[in-house]
């Protein structure tokens, strides 16, 4: 099988509906990777062979969990989860956010040769991070532990929002956090080890502002 057949085959796998014209972007987003991670440390080298289900599917089976229109990828790094969910989910609005200039220069360029008119990129700190308006779903993945993206993420959600968190196979305490933490594990095609994520709302959400 080619790589776009193996794409194909795991995103219908993880359930996710994508036309000919988003596998077609995400194969060019994945060839972009490999060429800039060349000179740019986007990604670890051992993972080129394994781009496609250690990034790509990895990222897109968050799609079936996002809620609401305004989507925040925390410390996105090469764009990931935020790129490969906003070329699935075009209907939907991007920021994606990292202290690196070199990455997020790398991130602007796939989103002008992509025509991702869903997407913005900024280069700024988290702290430093004050939006115009808030999001409806955080994402953050491998940048830190749970318990100190939280509060982070908490700061920058709707009273209804969600924060997706991806965690180790041990998992991660929150004990001591005021939230309504839901632990979820999906399955990854051509991975041996599922995904493992936090879904985490404010305790006082119900399961009404779930829907």
């Amino acid at each position: 099988m080619s790589e776009i057949d193996d794409l194909i085959a795991g995103v219908a796998e993880l359930g996710v509906a994508l036309r000919p014209f988003q596998v077609e972007q995400l194969a060019r987003y994945a060839e972009m990777l490999r060429k800039w991670n060349r000179t740019i440390n986007l990604i670890s080298r051992r993972d080129i062979a394994r781009l496609i289900p250690r990034h790509l599917l990895d990222a897109l089976a968050l799609v079936p969990l996002l809620r609401g229109a305004r989507i925040l990828d925390l410390g996105t790094g090469a764009g990931l989860p935020g790129l490969p969910l906003a070329i699935a989910c075009p209907s939907s609005s991007f920021v994606l956010l990292d202290r690196s200039e070199r990455r997020i220069r790398f991130v602007r360029q796939v989103v002008f040769e992509l025509g991702l008119s869903n997407v913005e990129a900024q280069a700024a700190d988290f702290m430093d991070f004050r939006p115009q308006q808030s999001f409806d779903t955080v994402v953050a993945r491998a940048v830190a532990p749970p318990t100190i993206i939280w509060p982070i993420a908490e700061a920058l959600l709707e009273p209804a929002g969600q924060a997706l968190l991806p965690i180790g196979s041990r998992g991660t305490a929150l004990d001591a956090v005021s939230a309504r933490v839901e632990r979820i594990e999906i399955p990854i095609p051509g991975l041996t080890q599922p995904h493992q994520l936090l879904r985490i709302t404010r305790a006082g959400t119900t399961a009404k502002d779930d829907q």
